[in-house]
């Protein structure tokens, strides 16, 4: 399997902000050193979840201390952005990290926009946007000084790029990027155009529909094996994990952090019914209909289900194989979550999962570029 982390940390304040950030690059560097395939920033604003805030920025951080494995965003909402600038800093990033570097892109939610110049777009409207900001920076990646001006329109922007982009990628034309997408349509777009794609959480049999769905857009295209096999190695979705020495022992602290006196806004609400319940009987009970990723309303059941892997490493290993054999190898994974008051909390989690979880389902390591590709 291939394992990334994801740098998703929230927090309850700006008390919290420096130990957020230190943690998620202690433990950046503890995932390179352990073989994870990628670490993954993402970028949030105004709201105490991922507090570093600049995906591209921390990126920037990190880019010199991982020694082996790929830096990634997971996602840079698009629309947010000037396209010359993000493909810009896409290819600082990728020249710093040696082509290791994979630009994860989406059209983002109307929360990530809150507060902003583009926070009342509607779905369609920033679905329209991202794939014109989208347009231009392929174009620009293949843009060569001697082509003369390119100029360049979206519903936001408009301008002439006269010279070349730099730097030049390290990989040529570009960075390898992604769109982080639940939408069938999207990934079925994106397969037949070979493009790379991110999921959000889902149950076993959901991912392995889209990921199937994937996989035939491909094929039908008539993309090489050599690019579908690469593109399907990419395709992570995301799980919240914690690991304990046993199942009793994981799921007291999962209490703790996702239900205890200290989270201010909690992640867990119960259905009709369950007053009183733990939240291991609310994850053992029949969960009903999952819900796409970002989709309609579920059980809490099922959200938790979906979206989170508790239990021993015995547990951890089971949950996680089952998305291996089901045709999705690459699990995204967040081990910092809730109450920063106790980060060994984070690290003996981490360190169970790196000594005892990874050698139990089987680690596989990323192809990295060859020299001479930049």
């Amino acid at each position: 399997m291939y394992f990334s982390l994801f740098l998703g940390p929230g927090v309850r304040g700006p008390h919290e902000d420096r130990r957020a950030i230190t943690l998620g690059i202690e433990q950046a560097i503890a995932a390179d050193a352990a073989g994870f395939t990628a670490v993954y920033v993402g970028e949030q604003h105004f709201n105490n979840y991922e507090p570093y805030a600049d995906g591209l920025t921390m990126a920037a951080f990190l880019a010199g201390r991982l020694r082996r494995a790929y830096l990634g965003t997971s996602v840079i909402p698009l629309v947010l952005h000037h396209p010359l600038f993000v493909a810009e800093r896409a290819n600082l990033l990728d020249q710093l990290t040696g082509g290791r570097f994979i630009l994860g892109m989406s059209s983002g939610r109307p929360r990530e926009g809150k507060a902003w110049h583009k926070h009342d777009l509607a779905p369609a409207q920033r679905a329209r946007l991202f794939d014109q900001k989208l347009e231009v920076m392929l174009r620009a990646w293949a843009h060569r000084a001697s082509d003369g001006p390119l100029e360049f329109a979206t519903d936001d922007e408009h301008g002439v790029m006269e010279g070349r982009m730099m730097p030049a990628s390290y990989r040529r034309p570009h960075p390898l990027y992604a769109i982080g997408t639940n939408t069938p349509a999207k990934i079925a777009e994106a397969g037949r155009r070979g493009q790379k794609v991110h999921l959000g959480p889902f149950d076993p049999t959901g991912a392995a529909r889209l990921a199937t769905l994937y996989r035939t857009s491909m094929q039908e295209a008539g993309h090489p094996a050599g690019l579908i096999q690469e593109n399907l190695g990419w395709l992570v979705h995301t799980k919240l994990v914690l690991v304990g020495e046993t199942d009793d022992e994981a799921w007291k602290v999962a209490e703790h952090l996702l239900t205890g006196p200290m989270v201010i806004a909690p992640w867990v609400r119960r259905d009709p019914g369950q007053d009183g319940w733990p939240l291991r009987k609310i994850y053992e009970a029949d969960p009903g209909e999952f819900a796409p990723a970002m989709g309609a309303p579920e059980s809490q059941g099922a959200y938790l289900r979906r979206t989170m892997v508790i239990g021993s490493p015995e547990t951890v290993a089971a949950e996680l194989a089952a998305y291996r054999d089901a045709g999705l190898p690459h699990v995204h994974l967040r081990f910092i979550f809730g109450p920063l008051d106790d980060p060994d909390v984070f690290r003996r989690s981490f360190r169970l999962f790196t000594d005892e979880v990874m050698p139990r389902v089987g680690v596989d390591t990323m192809t990295a570029p060859g020299e001479g590709q930049g």
